[in-house]
């Protein structure tokens, strides 16, 4: 079994991954609050490899190859503008999203740490 590769670290690298993905498209966002006809884009990936957890079947290679698989869809928001140049972006909800991806960011990355640090206890047999 290859520690280094397994379930837990493909998903969270794949969770930094997605929550790295939407950080830069909420930037792009709110760079373009003033430009006219600008439509704000939103990136999903949590479902989809919620999906593979809940569905778990085959060995874990099969899961970890799955997982590796993944990748952060980005999307037009169709939500209607108030403001007469067409752009929707709201700039409260993208501050309010850019705050939440930053502490599931900085979560994750210490998941994936922790792994890390319980792996090497175990190999250095606590010492």
């Amino acid at each position: 079994m290859n520690w280094l590769d397994g379930v837990s670290a493909n998903l969270l690298n794949k969770d930094l991954d997605g929550l790295w993905t939407r950080q830069k498209e909420i930037s792009n966002n709110i760079s373009n609050l003033e430009t006219p006809e600008y439509k704000s884009r939103r990136v999903s990936f949590e479902s989809e490899l919620k999906s593979l957890m809940d569905n778990e079947k085959g060995t874990s290679s099969e899961l970890t190859r799955e997982i590796k698989d993944v990748r952060p869809q980005i999307d037009v928001s169709d939500d209607k503008s108030l403001r007469l140049d067409g752009n929707n972006v709201d700039i409260e909800k993208e501050n309010i999203d850019l705050a939440r991806t930053q502490i599931n960011y900085y979560y994750s990355l210490r998941e994936l740490s922790d792994h890390f640090s319980r792996l090497r206890y175990a190999i250095t047999e606590g010492k």
